[in-house]
C-alpha cells in the first residue's frame, strides 16, 4: 500500500495536468451540448489558477523550483498584463474577458501558469500526457466528422455544415487537429516499433481529415510549416523513406476529400495564391483573406495610441475610441471584430509593445533550445505542435478550449528537471 502511495506522489503532478486537459474535454462537451455556459467554463480556469498558485508554492518551499532563463519573461508577460488591466478602456473585461471570448487577465494567468507547472514534469510522464492530448484531439476529430455527415448537430454556414468538432468554430478545431498531428507525426518518425509506427500514420490520417474537414486554411499553413522543419530532420537522421510515406499519405488523403467534395481547402489554397500575387502588385483587395486584410488595414493605424499598455487585455472591441472595427461585405453584411486574427497583433493592440516583445523573446528561446535539443536527443514531437500553432496564430485566435492545451506543449518542451 506504501508503494503505491509513494508511486503515486512521484505522478501527483502528471495527473494534475491531465485532470486540466480532462477539464478542457469535459468543459468543451458540455458546452457543445448547451449544458454549460462558455462563461462558467472560463471561469472554471480562475479556479484552477488558484490551484495552480498552491502547488507553485509547494515547488518554491519544498526548493523543487529551478531557475530557467525564460521565467524572466513570465514575469515580463505578468507585469505588464497587470498594466494593461490598469489602463484597459473596460478594466472588469481586461480582467475576467470579452463577452464569448473570456480571455481576460485570470485567464491568461491561468495559461501561464499551468504552461510553468508543466515544464517541472518529469520525462518518464511526458509521454503520457501527449497520450492524453491525443485522445482529447481523437474525439475531437470523430466528433467532426459526424457532424460532417449531419449524424451529430451542428451549426450552418452559406448551406455547409461545420466540422469544428468540440470547439465553437471550425478554425479553431482546426488548431486541435493541428497540435495532435504534429504529435502524431513526430512519434511517427521517432519510433523504431513497426506496430507504433502504423498506428502512430492511422492517427495521423484521422487528424488530416479532420483538418482537412474544418477548412482551416491557417492550420493547413501551420502543418506547412511543421513538414519543413521535418524535412530537415529527417535529412539529418535518414529518415527520408519516412517523410515520403507521410507526404504521400497526406496528398491522396487530401486528393481522395476533394474529390468527394467534403473539403474546399484545394480551392481555398489557389485563390490565397492569386490573392498574394495581387498583393505584390499592390491590389490590396478589402475581401481578401475571409476579411482579414481589411482588419489588419484598420488596426495598424491605431497601435501608435496603445503601444505603450495596448487598450485592455480582451479589450479589442473597444479599439475605436470605445466602438469596435467594423466589417462591411459586397454582400451587404455588417459584422463588428473583438479580435484581431492575428494573435502577435492581438497582444500588441490589447497589451502593448512590452508584452509582445516578452512574449516574442520567450516564444523564441523556447524553439530554439527545442530545436537544439530535437536535433540532439532525436525527440522531435516535442517541438512540431509548438511550431505548428506558433504559425497558424499568425492568422487565427487564441480560444480558452484550445489554448491551454498549447500552453501545456509549450511546458513539455522544457524540462526543469535536468
Amino acid at each position: 500500500m506504501n508503494k503505491i502511495l509513494n508511486k503515486t506522489k512521484e505522478h501527483l503532478l502528471s495527473i494534475y495536468i491531465i485532470i486540466n486537459l480532462l477539464y478542457i474535454l469535459v468543459g468543451s462537451i458540455l458546452n457543445t451540448k448547451y449544458l454549460l455556459r462558455y462563461d462558467t467554463f472560463s471561469y472554471g480556469y480562475i479556479g484552477l489558477f488558484a490551484i495552480n498558485i498552491l502547488i507553485i508554492l509547494i515547488l518554491f518551499i519544498k526548493k523543487k523550483y529551478n531557475k530557467n532563463k525564460i521565467d524572466i519573461f513570465l514575469i515580463l508577460i505578468i507585469i505588464f498584463a497587470g498594466i494593461s488591466t490598469i489602463f484597459a478602456y473596460k478594466p472588469e473585461k481586461a480582467l475576467f474577458g470579452e463577452f464569448y471570448r473570456y480571455e481576460g487577465l485570470f485567464t491568461i494567468l491561468y495559461y501561464i501558469s499551468i504552461f510553468f507547472l508543466t515544464s517541472f514534469i518529469k520525462k518518464g510522464d511526458r509521454k503520457k500526457i501527449i497520450y492524453f492530448i491525443l485522445i482529447l484531439g481523437l474525439i475531437h476529430a470523430v466528433y467532426a466528422i459526424l457532424q460532417k455527415f449531419n449524424i451529430l448537430y451542428t451549426d450552418e454556414y452559406k448551406g455547409e455544415l461545420w466540422a469544428r468538432g468540440l470547439t465553437i468554430n471550425p478554425n479553431f478545431f482546426g488548431t486541435v487537429m493541428t497540435l495532435c498531428i504534429s504529435y502524431s507525426i513526430g512519434l511517427f518518425f521517432d519510433s523504431n516499433d513497426k506496430l507504433k509506427e502504423v498506428f502512430y500514420l492511422f492517427l495521423t490520417y484521422i487528424y488530416y481529415i479532420g483538418m482537412l474537414l474544418s477548412n482551416s486554411l491557417c492550420n493547413v499553413v501551420g502543418l506547412f510549416a511543421v513538414l519543413i522543419i521535418l524535412f530537415i530532420y529527417s535529412l539529418k537522421k535518414g529518415y527520408i523513406k519516412k517523410y515520403i510515406i507521410l507526404c504521400l499519405a497526406l496528398l491522396f488523403t487530401l486528393i481522395f476529400i476533394h474529390l468527394l467534395g467534403m473539403t474546399h481547402i484545394v480551392s481555398d489554397i489557389i485563390k490565397t495564391k492569386n490573392e498574394t500575387t495581387n498583393i505584390v502588385k499592390g491590389d490590396f483587395n478589402n475581401e481578401y483573406g475571409t476579411g482579414r486584410v481589411e482588419l489588419w488595414k484598420k488596426t495598424i493605424p491605431i497601435i501608435p495610441k496603445y503601444l505603450l499598455h495596448g487598450v485592455g487585455i480582451d479589450n479589442f472591441k473597444y479599439v475605436l475610441n470605445g466602438k469596435p472595427i467594423w466589417r462591411v461585405k459586397s454582400d451587404g453584411y455588417r459584422g463588428s471584430y473583438d479580435k484581431a486574427h492575428n494573435e502577435y497583433l492581438q497582444i500588441l493592440v490589447t497589451m502593448g509593445i512590452f508584452s509582445l516583445i516578452s512574449y516574442l523573446c520567450m516564444h523564441f528561446i523556447i524553439v530554439k533550445n527545442g530545436i537544439v535539443n530535437t536535433f540532439k536527443n532525436r525527440e522531435i514531437y516535442y517541438i512540431l505542435p509548438v511550431i505548428g500553432y506558433l504559425v497558424q496564430a499568425q492568422f487565427n485566435i487564441s480560444v480558452i478550449e484550445v489554448a491551454p492545451i498549447f500552453y501545456i506543449a509549450l511546458g513539455l518542451l522544457i524540462d526543469r528537471n535536468n
